[in-house]
């Protein structure tokens, strides 16, 4: 009689170079399952690709989107966190306005957190100025979603922008229709009960970061100014004017960075909160010590998206709440 080999129950390979039935079936199984996760991964990217269905959309629709929180309010702020750019979104009741979408790199995050805040329509869209890291998801939002203004500074001879992502994004405005509207000084329009304000550019300026849109959103008896990447320039123009400059919550200019948010523009802005949108270990330094410094002088309570992912600000008209990505609601004043 032949001499029974023996199976390793283990499933390793026997000196007689048998397999055990099991392992076996635990192979064929794993193969199948990585079979069936390589293809759902090509056709997800393939739907991407074509803009049908994205993977951001995906983790939204099963509960694992890790935007910005969407509380119940009427009106609410979130400051993204899309690292060394800026965007961010106003909703006021069925209203939305995008200030700048960051570099472009970032569309996946921005589209992630529209998904979120159940956001396809953008009534406005603010360009502060023509700077790569502020409007260089702006092409991918236009084809994407349905944006029915755009608003930017105008720009002359002296500060013309000849930029790949500039001229594309221009067609882009003009392909789709959508209505173009130069930054005007004194300006204003409504978003749903809130009123937006233009505050600058007031001239024009060889430094497109002094080409920055200002605005000033005024909800109820709370405020919030927003200034893309205006300088110290910019800030004394704004107060050898007769504008209201207080503000509930200030973005910073600039990333934080020391070439604005000097102590005469914070003492008349007399924030409560401060919000700094900024890349982690980014190689600007931002926010410069010396901002940070002075924030803690007024007693301003600041937010750095780098630190907190994206912080979301709500306002009853009267009282303004602030929470981040991991922290609870922190009531700031009353």
């Amino acid at each position: 009689m032949a001499e029974k080999k023996s199976i390793y129950k283990n499933g390793k390979r026997n000196p007689n170079g048998y397999y055990s039935t099991k392992n076996r079936r635990k192979e064929r199984a794993a193969l199948i399952i990585a079979a069936i996760l390589i293809c759902f991964s090509v056709v997800m990217s393939c739907l991407d690709r074509a803009g049908i269905f994205t993977w951001s959309e995906l983790n939204s629709s099963m509960g694992m989107a890790d935007g910005p929180v969407n509380p119940d309010s009427n009106f609410s702020v979130y400051f993204l966190d899309v690292g060394q750019g800026d965007c961010t979104i106003i909703k006021s009741n069925d209203s939305v306005m995008m200030i700048d979408t960051s570099t472009n790199n970032r569309i996946d995050d921005i589209s992630e957190a529209l998904m979120t805040l159940s956001v396809d329509t953008i009534d406005y869209l603010v360009i502060t100025h023509q700077h790569d890291d502020h409007m260089g998801s702006a092409t991918a939002i236009i084809e994407k979603y349905n944006v029915k203004n755009v608003i930017m500074p105008k720009l002359t001879e002296i500060n013309m922008v000849t930029t790949y992502n500039y001229e594309v994004l221009l067609k882009a405005i003009a392909n789709n229709k959508i209505n173009a509207i130069p930054a005007t000084v004194g300006e204003s329009f409504s978003l749903g009960d809130a009123t937006v304000n233009v505050l600058s550019p007031v001239e024009q300026d060889e430094n497109l970061n002094n080409m920055s849109v200002v605005l000033k959103v005024v909800y109820g008896e709370t405020s919030f100014l927003f200034q893309g990447d205006a300088e110290k320039t910019i800030e004394k123009q704004l107060l050898s004017s007769d504008l209201d400059l207080s503000a509930d919550v200030l973005k910073l200019g600039h990333h934080g960075s020391n070439t604005s948010s000097t102590d005469k523009y914070l003492q008349a802005v007399k924030p409560q909160v401060a919000v700094i949108s900024c890349g982690a270990d980014n190689s600007y330094g931002h926010p410069h010590r010396e901002v940070i410094d002075r924030l803690k002088k007024y007693n301003i309570d600041f937010f750095i998206t780098a630190q907190t992912g994206d912080i979301t600000i709500t306002s009853d008209g009267k009282n303004i709440d602030v929470k981040t990505q991991n922290e609870e609601w922190l009531p700031i004043y009353e």
